[in-house]
Formats: structure tokens, C-alpha cells, sequence
């Protein structure tokens, strides 16, 4: 049978980065799914292996200023109830509390953006070969209560909802799936927003290729875990 991953896409650089070659070498096809193109799915949910919920400039409260959002809520809610693995990242992990019960709310603590810290916090089967610190890519404003039922894995200093798991479904606040090369395009996208909140930008995208080298390797790990239970 074909294995076959969805990937709910907001923004067109905000792809899955990473994720995408891990996916294609484990034998997965990837199909795209652009909502605020107007795109709907054609086919349903459970022809797929593995769901994605990618990023975007939007809140996972602003269902009236972006109606497909609403679709998208519906779209997660039956894949969770037909069991198919999730993963939410940054607004995605946002939807994915959202879709749980949980709420979303603007942060009080202020934006975390750029290579930031997070640490462990709790344990779970998919995070096992994480470290107890990890450096990972921060780009987000908004925050979100943990789901009942959930078991929060990462925080930051900030926020102490970074990741999380549901059953078989992850939400992830920080964004695994880049490297520096996708780092660089967003900073291009986004360029007006970041020089709105003062970054340094050569501060901003500079991490250490062997902090890269390690998103990559357990990300891998991640996946396998995800599509094996």
C-alpha cells in the first residue's frame, strides 16, 4: 500500500522543511494541502498515514478573518477520531489545542523569535532520544493552555507549553523542521515583521550546524515512532 503524508500548508515557504526528505526516504509521497488557496481536500482523511499542520502568520482564534480555518479544525477533529497520527507545529500545534479543548491567547510574556532554548520537562515514548536541552527556532507570539488528557514534554523560559503529546498526536510550538537555509528564506518572507520588531537579523538565523545536524537526526526518530504505533 502507498504511504501517503498531508500537509496542511498556510504560507508557501513555511513547507516541511526537513521533514520532507525524512518522509520521502521512509517511502512516504507528500501531498500539499493550500486552504488559504481555497484548496479542499479531494480525498478522505484516512487515505493518509500521517498528518501535518504546518505554520503561519494567522491565530488559531481568528476563524472569522480566515474562514479556512474552520475547515482545517474540522479536517483535525476527524483525523483524531479516525486515529491517524498528528503533528501540529507553531500555529498547527496552536489548532491542534485548540481542536483538544484547550485555549489560544496572545502571550503575555511577549514574541519568542529566533534560536532559543527549551527543556525537558516531562517524558513520553516519542521523545525519548531528545536531549534534556535542546536549541530550536522560535517564531511565535501566540500561546496556548495544556490540553486535559495531554503530556506537556518541552518548555521554555517563557512559555511552558513547547511540545506536547495527545495519544498519537504531537503539538509542537517551536519549529523542528528547519535549517538555515529555510531559516534565510523566512527572514526574506518575513523581512518587514522583523525589521517591525528590531531583530538582529545576523543573530537571528546563526546556529551552529551541529545543532542542525541533531533537529535532523532525531526529528527521523520522531517520525519513525509516529507512523510505527
Amino acid at each position: 500500500m502507498e504511504k501517503k503524508v498531508l500537509a496542511i500548508r498556510h504560507v508557501k515557504v513555511e513547507d516541511l522543511g526537513i521533514f520532507e526528505e525524512i518522509l520521502k526516504n521512509q517511502n512516504f509521497s507528500i501531498k500539499y494541502l493550500d486552504t488559504p488557496e481555497g484548496e479542499t481536500l479531494k480525498e478522505p482523511v484516512e487515505s493518509y498515514q500521517l498528518v501535518f499542520v504546518l505554520g503561519g502568520y494567522m491565530g488559531a482564534y481568528e476563524e472569522e478573518k480566515y474562514p479556512f480555518l474552520k475547515y482545517e479544525f474540522k479536517l483535525m477533529e476527524n483525523a483524531l477520531k479516525k486515529d491517524i497520527p498528528l503533528v501540529g507545529i507553531c500555529l498547527g500545534a496552536q489548532m491542534l489545542a485548540k481542536v483538544l479543548g484547550a485555549k489560544v491567547y496572545s502571550g503575555e510574556k511577549g514574541k519568542e523569535m529566533g534560536w532559543m532554548k527549551v527543556f525537558k520537562t516531562g517524558e513520553h515514548f516519542y521523545f525519548e532520544e531528545f536531549p534534556e536541552e535542546l536549541t530550536v527556532l522560535q517564531w511565535h507570539g501566540d500561546t496556548f493552555d495544556l490540553p486535559e488528557g495531554a503530556v506537556r514534554v518541552f518548555s521554555s523560559e517563557k512559555y511552558e507549553n513547547q511540545a506536547f503529546v495527545y495519544k498519537n498526536a504531537i503539538g509542537l510550538q517551536f519549529h523542528l523542521e528547519v535549517d538555515d537555509e529555510i531559516v534565510k528564506k523566512w527572514i526574506e518572507y518575513y523581512e518587514d515583521e522583523l525589521k517591525k520588531e528590531s531583530i538582529d537579523l545576523e543573530r537571528f538565523f546563526k546556529v551552529e550546524k551541529k545543532k542542525i545536524e541533531l533537529l535532523k537526526k532525531i526529528s527521523e526518530k520522531l517520525i519513525k515512532k509516529l507512523v510505527k504505533n
